[in-house]
């Protein structure tokens, strides 16, 4: 069973150490660290369920509370929205939250000084890139734009 785990530091955090926080629920397959978030791989999905509900709300570093949930693939024919220019103090959560109100968020990944949201609709997704861009969030003025790839290729 594939575990999303939000909001951890990718500079900080090791796939060693995300196995040995995981492996008292069940056998950890693998474990892949991104910037801001990971993927668990367990083997049992008793032993996923029982991680998710101990792990969830966990603080791996003081102040960072860990969002632990069944990985859920990304619906097809998303609208990817690229933000430039975001200020190293904005959260992911902070950013899906500002995009939120104008629509749906499949997902948003905030990537060092840059961010991609995932919106459902095109209408929401073309809202959010008029009422957004420029816009002042944490002190920087952000850029948003529909990202080059356009649509997440589906069937690929």
């Amino acid at each position: 069973m594939k575990i999303f785990v939000g909001n951890v530091d990718g500079a900080d955090t090791t796939p060693e150490e995300l196995a040995a926080l995981f492996a008292p629920y069940g056998t950890v397959m693998s474990c892949a660290v991104m910037k801001q978030f990971a993927f668990v791989h367990m083997r049992e999905n008793a032993g996923a369920v029982r991680a998710i509900e101990a792990l969830h709300g966990h603080e791996l570093r003081p102040g960072r509370a860990l969002v632990v949930e069944m990985s859920r693939p990304r619906p097809l024919n998303t609208w990817k929205i690229f933000v430039g220019n975001v200020s190293a103090a904005c959260t992911s959560q902070e950013l899906r939250s500002l995009f939120e109100r104008r629509g749906r968020v499949i997902e948003c990944d905030v990537v060092k000084d840059y961010a991609f949201v995932h919106m459902e609709k095109e209408a929401d997704a073309k809202a959010a890139i008029a009422q957004l861009n420029g816009k002042e969030v944490k002190g920087k003025r952000i850029n948003v734009e529909l990202s080059t790839k356009g649509m997440v290729p589906t069937g690929v």
